[in-house]
């Protein structure tokens, strides 16, 4: 089947693209859905989550780890719906939320900013002037989030498989380049990539596990698995007892073959990293 990300900028009529996409290989297409299907899941008011992508993180906020948080809850639950092997995603941040996916087609897609621009005066009734500003403001508040929660420009090409400039190609063309290309070898399922893809929906799942657990301190800790195995290590100013606890729960996951706790007790921090 198919796992795509879709990246394109606000008022490009993304969403005709995807869902042609997604009609073409059987797919499920999705963007704002997993933020109401994260907030349904980890119980997280849908206005809480939904401000991840949609308002720059405020000073507190980048102190704090609040919206890292919800961050593991989306992409955990994106996680999930990439199980079936058969999802398109065009929200925001897909080339980084499923970049550990093996076999993840990621692809950008610019419309050239005049068209854009009639997009936003034809939905909204703004000037041509105005409809430029608001493109600018929403580009560079994208870029701002991406780089506080990956530290990456969604504009950087190296975060794509392929980019495509639409000022010649039409949607029907850049539609037929996408299945040509997921349809490849490289973008294909396998026994070895299933693996790699375990391992990731293994961790995506312990880190939701602990977000909710380790309120402002989520960074502390680093997860790793590999083929199942999973080692944690980090420090954390809390009791023993606490971090047992985890390694029972974990434990308990759909995959998780043995879990290696190094865990250490103090104040030590370090970078925080999915």
């Amino acid at each position: 089947m198919a796992i795509i990300s879709l990246t394109i900028g606000a008022y490009s009529n993304g969403e005709i693209l995807a869902e042609e996409v997604s009609q073409a290989v059987g797919a499920r297409c999705v963007s704002r859905e997993v933020l109401l299907e994260a907030s349904r899941t980890y119980n997280v008011p849908e206005t809480k989550i939904s401000q991840v992508f949609e308002k720059t993180p405020n000073f507190w906020e980048r102190m704090t780890e609040s919206r890292r948080t919800f961050l593991v809850y989306i992409q955990a639950t994106l996680a999930e719906w990439a199980k079936s092997d058969a999802l398109i995603y065009y929200g925001n941040a897909g080339q980084e939320l499923l970049r550990k996916v093996p076999h993840v087609l990621r692809v950008r897609v610019d419309v050239p900013l005049e068209n854009r621009i009639k997009n936003v005066i034809a939905e909204t009734g703004h000037t041509s002037e105005q409809a430029r500003r608001l493109l600018a403001h929403l580009d560079d508040d994208r870029s701002k989030r991406l780089r506080y929660f990956f530290n990456s420009d969604w504009r950087d090409i190296s975060l794509y498989d392929m980019v495509m400039n639409t000022e010649k190609l039409q949607l029907e063309d850049v539609k037929q380049i996408i299945l040509d290309t997921v349809r490849r070898p490289q973008f294909q399922l396998t026994d070895e990539k299933r693996v790699g893809f375990n391992d990731f929906l293994i961790k995506c799942r312990i880190y939701a596990l602990l977000a909710s657990a380790l309120v402002g301190r989520l960074s502390l800790i680093t997860v790793t698995v590999n083929d199942g195995v999973v080692t944690l290590s980090g420090t954390l100013t809390s009791h023993e007892a606490m971090i047992d606890q985890f390694v029972l729960q974990i434990q308990a996951l759909e995959g998780v073959r043995q879990v290696n706790s190094e865990i250490m007790v103090g104040v030590i921090y370090h970078e925080w990293n999915v």
